[in-house]
Formats: C-alpha cells, structure tokens, sequence
C-alpha cells in the first residue's frame, strides 16, 4: 500500500502532465489515455485519485493559479503596510509570483481560458482570481485615496498587472527587443517603486480622461434640462 506521500506525488504527477496537455490541446483534446501515458501512471490511476476528467481539469486550473510560496506572504503585509509601501508590496507580490514559475503550461492554459473561458474556469475565476483582484484593487485604492471599487483604481489595477506580469512571464522575449529593459528587473527595488508611480499615475489619468469627462457630461445635460425649463415656463 503507498503511502500519502506517495498518492501526494503521484497526484502532483498527473496534474503537471495533464497541465502540459490541456495548455497545448485544450481540455477536449485530451484524453485520460493520453494524461496517464505522459505521466508514466495506469490507466485506472486518473479515476482513482480525481474522479473524472472534468475533476482533473478543476484541479489542473486550481494549480495553475496558485499563488507562489515566494508571493503569497505579501498580501497580508500589503494590507498592514501604509497605503504606499503596501501598493509597492502588491506590486512585488506580482513579480515573485510569475518569477515563481518554473514551467510553462501554468501560463499557456490561462492564456487559452481567457480567450475561451471554459465553466470550470468561470468557477476558478469567481472561487479563487476574484478575491485576489478585489485585494489588489483594495490596495490600489489606498495608495490613489480611492475608493477600491471605483473604474479608475480598477483600470490602475489591469495596468499595473498586466504590465508586471507580461513583462515577467515574457522576458524571454522581450529580451530580443529590449534587453536593457529586461535585465533592470534584476534591479527589484528600483523596478517596483517605478511601477508603484506608474500605477497611480494611470489611476490619476483615468480619472481625468473619464470620470472627470463624465461628470462634466452629466453637468452639460443638467444645465441643457434647467435651460429647457426655464423656457418652457416663459413660454
């Protein structure tokens, strides 16, 4: 009889070689065949440990977005940092997280679930992604002195992710590009106090490109409807 270590290892087996197929096929281009002849396990070594293809699929998704071991003390020091060492935290948090990543298939299934989202993703996304990007916005928020659910701190937020985390997992890349720029993230601390700056700046630019457009809008059409009034009553 094997023991936990073993079922923990085989498992962990079958969800990197099931994680390799399904970012490369997708999950309808997988079979359990296929999952137990790349990870050298039996046939009957999928049912066992996971149920069905659909369970393993859930659990391959759960272990492609796991926060690093590297990341994830961050987010609560963010949260009990002042409002701008904890955005710089947060940013930090991004970082380690992707330089984390030790192989490729975590990246490249996110990638193909956020072009199709499949059901199981929907439910990663509400279970697990969601609660980490209201953290991030809430972090973000105090650093702008916004509230964490408002568009610009929320725009702040993509910006701030999307850059980090693209320049992270494609610095291989980028590197053919723009060397310079790679190598400088060597640089941790400098790195993240420009990109802390940064996120607030697109917060701050935002909200004068839109919300500030919005309410100037949103006067214009009172004043036009107090005009109409005033006319109608001399009329």
């Amino acid at each position: 009889m094997g023991t936990i270590v073993d079922t923990e290892r085989t498992k962990l087996q079958i969800v990197n070689a099931a994680g390799e197929l399904f970012a490369e096929f997708g999950f309808q281009g997988v079979t359990a065949r296929k999952v137990a002849t790349k990870a050298k396990v039996s046939l009957g070594a999928i049912p066992y440990h996971f149920g069905s293809m659909d369970s393993l699929y859930r659990e391959v998704l759960i272990a492609a977005c796991l926060v690093s071991n590297e990341a994830a003390p961050l987010a609560q020091l963010a949260l009990d940092a002042t409002p701008e060492h904890g955005l710089r935290l947060a940013v930090e948090w991004t970082i380690k997280d992707c330089a984390a990543q030790k192989v490729a298939w975590p990246v490249k299934l996110i990638e193909r679930e956020s072009i199709d989202p499949s059901p199981a993703f929907r439910e990663i996304l509400k279970r697990k992604l969601k609660p980490e990007w209201e953290w991030l916005c809430t972090i973000v928020g105090r650093a702008a002195g916004m509230s964490a659910d408002c568009d610009s701190v929320r725009f702040g937020a993509i910006a701030m992710h999307t850059l980090t985390s693209t320049l992270m997992t494609h610095r291989r890349i980028l590197s053919e590009f723009a060397p310079n720029v790679v190598t400088k993230v060597e640089d941790l601390e400098a790195f993240v106090d420009m990109f802390a700056k940064l996120t607030v700046d697109a917060v701050m630019r935002f909200s004068t490109a839109f919300e500030s457009a919005s309410t100037n809008s949103q006067t214009s059409v009172k004043k036009g409807i107090k005009k109409k009034s005033k006319e109608r009553l001399k009329s």
